[in-house]
């Protein structure tokens, strides 16, 4: 290995061509090419370093790490040591030419069909990580740097601005999934020595405080709900806390009315490229749901309803299977869902709640009712009840205190004689011994 500081600048000859580095000891005819402003001016031009690696083992070329733009010596000879250690061992790794937006281009299409283990991202993941790639990154200065150059500073600033501009906390910590995803992949292709993405400091995020419906507001807007062709659909939100895409999912081959279970098996979601029906995200996901009584009349209800539809359109009808369609039995679509929920929402004159506030409502009222977390948590299909007992913790609090009480109230006692709280005092207001007080009242009563 062999290496070398040097100093150069950006003057031109009078033929138009740069000027040659200085090299430290450089030779007589490295200082005729070199500008004569370095020669006189020692604080002239910019400190650079060259390094030789060898050759490649995979091309059989030779590798040169030649970084110049150092204000001063010092701060060349340190970066070029910190290089040189890697050489020797065999760690160091040539500066890659891809920027970090072009890198992305080539890492999401691979990463779309290789993420999860082979299984590949979901299409409404893959379409959130292509708007932050494309609309958050690729556009900014991050995203014009070299790959290689990128350092734990450089992503700092970047999420610095983020902030500025107003992007959400939520959102800064998605953009960050993706640049860990990248660097990784980058770190494991060869391109780069470090993941500069792991470890940025981010503000931590904030749970969105939910603001249940009392129990007498759900059965306002389920009595306004079921005027609509579609309110059993929301009675099954409220009853069984499905998810909005499980709901529009669900198919009447995975619903047993006499068993009273229906099996969330597959999903429905709306994705940049249209609505993609896909398995539940995790295991935990693909679950069973057992149904009250309401649930199981909600919907023989809407069967019937579905019937009717059926023989109104007759050969026009659509037999798509799914439990929920429109009157032409084609699948109800994810957004309008949404949409038709926020109107009847508004025709009842009710608090503002989304389509998945109705999810947390039934963990809400589970809870309230006594209901077991660990169940709850196996019901609304999450991986632990860690995450549900997080969710609903000020909902367990008050069921906590609530349980406690009966609790307590199943114990039968005797009357307790309350005893006296305040220590006795050593003398009266007057000054007078209190012993001396009760004496003379005593002498009173039997005199």
């Amino acid at each position: 290995m062999s290496a070398s500081i040097y100093r150069r600048c950006g003057c031109r000859t009078e033929g138009g061509r740069h000027f040659g580095a200085l090299p430290e000891g450089a030779t007589i005819e490295q200082r005729e090419k070199a500008c004569p402003r370095l020669l006189a001016d020692p604080k002239h031009g910019s400190w650079g370093y060259y390094l030789s690696a060898g050759k490649n083992p995979a091309t059989g070329k030779r590798q040169q790490a030649r970084v110049a733009g150092f204000p001063t010596r010092q701060a060349a000879q340190k970066a070029r040591n910190a290089e040189a250690v890697k050489i020797d061992p065999g760690r160091w790794l040539p500066p890659t030419r891809d920027t970090l937006a072009a890198y992305l281009g080539k890492w999401l299409p691979r990463h779309r069909r290789t993420a999860r283990n082979g299984q590949g991202l979901r299409e409404t993941t893959h379409g959130q990580y292509e708007r932050y790639v494309t609309n958050d990154i690729i556009p900014t200065r991050l995203g014009g740097m070299r790959l290689s150059d990128v350092r734990r500073h450089h992503l700092i600033a970047f999420f610095d601005q983020l902030a500025e501009d107003g992007r959400g906390i939520g959102t800064q910590h998605k953009i960050l999934v993706v640049l860990q995803a990248a660097f990784s992949s980058a770190l494991l292709d060869g391109l780069v020595d470090v993941n500069p993405a792991l470890r940025i400091p981010l503000e931590a995020e904030r749970p969105k405080r939910f603001e249940a419906w009392s129990p007498v507001q759900v059965g306002t807007f389920l009595d306004a709900a079921v005027q609509h062709r579609l309110g059993s659909m929301y009675e099954l939100a409220f009853l069984s806390g499905m998810r909005r895409g499980e709901l529009v999912g669900l198919r009447w081959e995975h619903v047993d009315l006499a068993s009273r279970v229906l099996h969330v098996q597959h999903t429905r979601a709306q994705a940049r490229r249209g609505i993609v029906e896909s398995d539940p995200k995790t295991e935990s996901g693909r679950r069973t749901v057992t149904l009250d009584d309401a649930a199981v009349g909600a919907l023989l209800d809407w069967r019937l309803r579905q019937d009717r539809d059926r023989e109104r359109w007759a050969e026009a009808w659509t037999d798509s299977g799914y439990v929920f369609t429109m009157e032409d039995g084609g699948p109800v679509k994810p957004d309008y869902a949404t949409r038709l929920f926020e109107t009847l929402r508004k025709r009842a004159g009710l608090p503002k709640i989304t389509l998945h506030g109705a999810r947390h409502e039934h963990a809400s009222l589970w809870i309230a009712g006594g209901g077991d977390v660990t169940q709850l948590s196996k019901r609304l299909g999450h991986s632990t009840s860690r995450i549900t007992a997080d969710l609903y913790v000020s909902r367990v609090g008050d069921a906590d205190r609530v349980h406690a009480d009966r609790v307590a109230s199943m114990i039968p006692r005797a009357p307790r004689v309350h005893e006296r709280v305040h220590a006795p005092r050593t003398t009266e207001p007057d000054g007078t011994a209190p012993d001396r007080i009760d004496a003379a009242r005593d002498r009173t009563k039997t005199g």
